[in-house]
C-alpha cells in the first residue's frame, strides 16, 4: 500500500510541476506550438511563450482581425477575418492540462492545417510581403 501512496504522488507532482509555466520555458515545451491562421491562410502567426506574448485575451471571445494594423497586416480580406488555432486538445499531454482548462487559447476555433493548405496552395502569396505570413 505504501508503494502505491509514493507512485501515487511521485505522478502528481510531476503533473503539478509539469504544468508550471516556467518549467515549460526553460524545457522548451511551448516552443514552436502556438500557430494561428485564417481560415484562407493569408494570416499566419506563431507565438512563441518565452519571447513574449505577441496576442492577448481577446474581449468576447472571438478572435477576429477586423481593424487595419490589428496586427501587423493590411492586406486582410475582409471577409476571412476570424483567427483559428492550429494546435489540438491531446489529453495525453498532461503538462498541458492546466492551458487545457485556464487558457483563453483553448476557446479559439480549432482547424487542421492540411486544410489550409489546400486552401492556399503551395505558391508564392502577394500578401506574405507585407507580414501577413510567418509559415
Amino acid at each position: 500500500m505504501k508503494k502505491y501512496k509514493t507512485i501515487i504522488w511521485l505522478a502528481a507532482i510531476t503533473v503539478l510541476l509539469s504544468n508550471w509555466p516556467l518549467i515549460k520555458n526553460i524545457t522548451g515545451l511551448n516552443d514552436w506550438y502556438y500557430r494561428y491562421s485564417n481560415i484562407s491562410g493569408t494570416y499566419t502567426k506563431m507565438e512563441i511563450p518565452i519571447q513574449g506574448r505577441i496576442y492577448d485575451k481577446p474581449p468576447n471571445g472571438e478572435f477576429i482581425l477586423n481593424r487595419p494594423n490589428f496586427y501587423g497586416c493590411n492586406l486582410m480580406p475582409q471577409s476571412d477575418t476570424v483567427v483559428y488555432r492550429l494546435f489540438a486538445i491531446n489529453p495525453l499531454k498532461f503538462w498541458r492540462w492546466g492551458e487545457y482548462i485556464f487558457d483563453w487559447r483553448y476557446r479559439l476555433p480549432y482547424t487542421d492545417w492540411d486544410a489550409i493548405v489546400k486552401k492556399r496552395g503551395f505558391g508564392y502569396l502577394k500578401v506574405s510581403e507585407k507580414g501577413c505570413m510567418e509559415f
